[in-house]
């Protein structure tokens, strides 16, 4: 627990954006586009990654579930942003034959100021 990871600066760009947008089905266009909420997984996803291929954490990622997810945001996502995004994890417990970690994510922009916070809950089942 505590354990924490480091992403290198994302570049958020529009054509990422609406990539992303098209993949999910938010086929809505705006003047000034804003990334929608979950667009986080895109940027913060070297996290999540780094926890998934940490040898000394060694979570069982064939049996992991995604329980459940959360963002919240101090301000919305545009082209343009550099974002750099730190991963940590928050809590491991078990319960019967089940392992349940809570990842947490918290991204800054390049003037240090946050832009968002996202938890994540793994269930890795005991095969």
């Amino acid at each position: 627990m505590g354990r924490t990871y480091e992403t290198e600066p994302f570049e958020v760009t529009a054509e990422s954006i609406r990539a992303y947008m098209n993949a999910v089905g938010d086929t809505r266009v705006e003047p000034d586009l804003v990334a929608p909420p979950t667009y986080a997984m895109v940027y913060g996803f070297d996290a999540y990654w780094q926890l998934w291929s940490d040898k000394e954490v060694a979570l069982d990622t064939a049996h992991l579930v995604h329980g459940e997810q959360s963002f919240t945001y101090h301000r919305p996502v545009r082209p343009g942003d550099l974002l750099k995004t730190t991963g940590r994890i928050a809590g491991i417990s078990a319960r019967g034959n089940m392992e349940f970690v809570t990842f947490d994510l918290s991204a800054k922009d390049a003037g240090d100021q946050p832009v968002s916070e996202a938890s994540a809950l793994f269930i890795i089942r005991t095969p």
